[in-house]
Order: structure tokens, then C-alpha cells, then sequence
């Protein structure tokens, strides 16, 4: 898929060099720092002249499929939408270089197959939640009957297997538990803290935990993930996730 295929054009005549050339820098900027990608796409809005005359544009929806980072992050499929985004259009239209003026907010999805979430969960900015827990790549299930995610921890020299499942309180939405936990349920409490007040950075990107679901998606499981977003700044072309 090329690069000019992957971009979507609002149909108005007043707008659409202008949206086009946001939707192809955006493009630009998220392929360049990819390793690999079935496709990326963007559709940007435009409420009006007078607000895009003050540099404000929305909803944008990035779309894409088949990611993978230069540092082994991995993706099924996303879709990530702000409502609003507020730009300086002169930069953009001098540098080719997308600004914010300030950050924009919205919400993601994300599918993550078992070597997904493997691989997530093992992502050198993933830190765990106490020193003495490591996460481990190998061994990751996801089964959809139960809705359960089964994943393993390095403790004390112990492999541990762990389950993920959502759960229904509100705020709390994710559950763990530790398989034959002894310690009065330490290992499962810090878990389920740390998926539920996750916080991701991705290169001036901020995600945040917000629900998560097991389905299967054409015959293969998949842990669908929903996220708070916070773009501060659109990627640059320096910095590996």
C-alpha cells in the first residue's frame, strides 16, 4: 500500500489540500517510526473555515494494522481518535512538520494478539510493578471462552503463572490473579494495580488503561485493549519505541 492510497481526503474543495496535507504528514510521521506495517491511514475533519483559519481541526482518526516498532512492539489492529486538535498552521505549512499548540485528547483501541501482549508486557518501557517481579515472554494465552489472559512472572525465582480477566467494577476493570498465591495475595493486588493505573509513553504520546475485553477475531483470540489518549507532540524521527 502506498503512501498517497493509505490517505483519506475530506471531499470539501476549501479544505482539501490543507486536510490532505495533515493526513499524509501524519502518515509520514507514524510509518517512519515503524519497522514493519500492513497499512496506516488518516481522516481528519474540518468543522469550519473560521476554526481551521485558527488552526483548529477534529476529529482525526488514525487507523492501522499489522504495526510493529523498531523495539518489537507489536499490533494486531488500532484505531485512535481525538476530538480536537489544536495546531500552529505556519510551522505546518513552512516546515511540513506537524505542531500542537496544545495536547489533544481522545481514545484508542487496540487488538493484541497472545505474541502481542507478549510482547507489550515485555517492552523495556513497560516497568513492573515491584522490583521483584519480571514479566516473561514465553507462555502467553489468551482464551476467549473464559475471557481470561494467562501470562507468567519471574518471583523469587519462581515462575509464576498469572490470569488477567476483566472485571465489572468501575475504575477497576482489570483483574489478576496469581495461580497458588501463599502471600495473602501481594503478588495479585500489585498486578491488578499496575494494569489498571498503566500509563504508557510513546514518544510524547500518553496511554492510559481504561477497559479491556477477549474476543475472537476471525478465529483467533485476541485481547482487545481501550485506552485514554494524550497526544503532546506527533512522533519524531529520533526517538525508538
Amino acid at each position: 500500500t502506498s503512501i498517497l492510497q493509505s490517505v483519506s481526503y475530506p471531499t470539501s474543495p476549501e479544505n482539501s489540500v490543507t486536510s490532505g496535507l495533515m493526513s499524509l504528514l501524519v502518515v509520514l510521521a507514524i510509518k517512519n517510526r515503524l519497522k514493519d506495517q500492513n497499512s496506516v491511514s488518516c481522516d481528519v475533519s474540518f468543522p469550519s473555515t473560521d476554526l481551521l483559519l485558527q488552526g483548529r481541526v477534529g476529529p482525526v482518526t488514525l487507523k492501522g494494522r499489522g504495526w510493529q516498532s523498531e523495539r518489537g512492539l507489536t499490533c494486531r489492529a488500532i484505531e485512535a481518535t481525538v476530538e480536537e486538535c489544536q495546531l500552529d498552521a505556519t510551522k505546518i505549512l513552512q516546515n511540513r512538520k506537524l505542531f500542537l499548540t496544545t495536547p489533544a485528547r481522545g481514545k484508542a483501541m487496540v487488538a493484541l494478539t497472545a505474541q502481542d501482549f507478549s510482547n507489550f508486557i515485555v517492552h523495556p518501557l513497560m516497568k513492573p510493578p515491584v522490583p521483584t517481579i519480571e514479566f516473561v515472554q514465553e507462555g502467553t494465552k489468551i482464551d476467549p471462552r473464559s475471557g481470561s489472559i494467562f501470562f507468567y512472572i519471574e518471583h523469587q525465582r519462581q515462575r509464576r503463572k498469572c490470569r488477567l480477566q476483566r472485571s465489572s467494577r468501575e475504575g477497576k476493570r482489570a483483574r489478576v490473579r496469581v495461580k497458588d498465591e501463599e502471600e495473602t495475595e501481594t503478588l495479585s493486588e500489585a498486578l491488578e494495580n499496575f494494569f489498571n493505573d498503566m500509563v504508557f509513553e510513546l514518544d510524547g504520546t500518553m496511554l492510559r488503561f481504561r477497559d479491556l475485553k477477549v474476543a475472537d477475531k476471525a478465529g483467533q483470540p485476541t485481547v482487545m485493549l481501550s485506552l485514554n489518549i494524550e497526544v503532546r507532540k506527533f512522533p519524531s524521527s529520533g526517538v525508538d519505541f
